[in-house]
């Protein structure tokens, strides 16, 4: 769907997306942020040749595990999640969720509810995880640090003009309510410039990275003491923490 600046301008607050992004490169050159947009990509390709339609039949449990150790918030718990549930029929779960012929509302509260042994939002974000980088020209990132719907929190609120723009009663629900909003973002940040540092939504991704990191350095320092925010990882680092993208090479 196209969007023209003025029904974006309803939901994006674009003075204060213009200006995380102010901030946010004051801690951040556009050549590291150029090279996150690169790292997703990366990221993308090792999704892709994995768990597209023609491939996950012949997934792993190794090759799940290298996708997990890209998803922020499931590196470490992999083999967890292996132990709680069933390869086969998780695999086959992924493949519902990507590929199923259900509405996108439907196999994401699906997929969800029938992983066992961890928390929602967790769950949440690794159905977006393996939805987005799979596909990243159709689907869209929804993490705890995008929109967190119990307590309001995250990125996405901070530069929309109305958090009543985010809602529904189930994961699936929530889920297609957070892309509305994140597609007014995307647009809005291509025709001013801000989500410029990666292909499509990669861009978007970034930039709320960065708008999350700006907000958490002004929550610390307010609250913590100097020698604490000290060890606080510097903006690049962190943006590539949330993204899942630390430590990996450039494509």
């Amino acid at each position: 769907m196209l969007y023209n600046e003025i029904s974006v301008g309803k939901i994006v607050d674009t003075e204060s997306a213009l200006e995380f992004m102010k901030e946010a490169t004051k801690l951040a050159t556009s050549a590291e942020l150029d090279s996150i947009g690169q790292k997703l990509e990366a990221k993308c390709t090792i999704f892709q040749e994995r768990l597209t339609s023609e491939r996950i039949k012949d997934l792993s449990e190794d090759d799940f595990i290298v996708v997990l150790s890209h998803v922020f918030g499931m590196r470490r718990k992999a083999k967890r999640l292996l132990k709680k549930n069933p390869f086969d029929g998780l695999k086959e779960s992924i493949d519902t969720l990507l590929h199923g012929p259900e509405p996108l509302e439907q196999r994401f509260t699906t997929f969800v509810e029938c992983l066992a042994g961890f928390d929602l939002p967790l769950v949440c974000s690794m159905a977006s995880e393996l939805l987005h980088f799979t596909y990243p020209d159709r689907y869209w990132l929804w993490s705890p640090w995008i929109w967190e719907g119990s307590k309001g929190g995250g990125a996405l609120p901070l530069v929309i003009q109305s958090e009543e723009a985010i809602s529904g009663n189930t994961p699936g629900a929530c889920y297609q309510s957070v892309g509305k909003a994140l597609k007014m973002v995307d647009a809005m940040g291509h025709m001013r410039g801000y989500s410029g540092s990666g292909r499509g939504m990669f861009g978007t991704d970034i930039f709320l990275a960065c708008v999350y990191a700006v907000y958490m350095y002004t929550v610390f320092k307010m609250k913590l003491s100097q020698e604490f925010n000290r060890i606080l990882p510097e903006l690049p680092e962190m943006t590539q923490r949330v993204l899942g993208v630390h430590q990996m090479g450039t494509a």
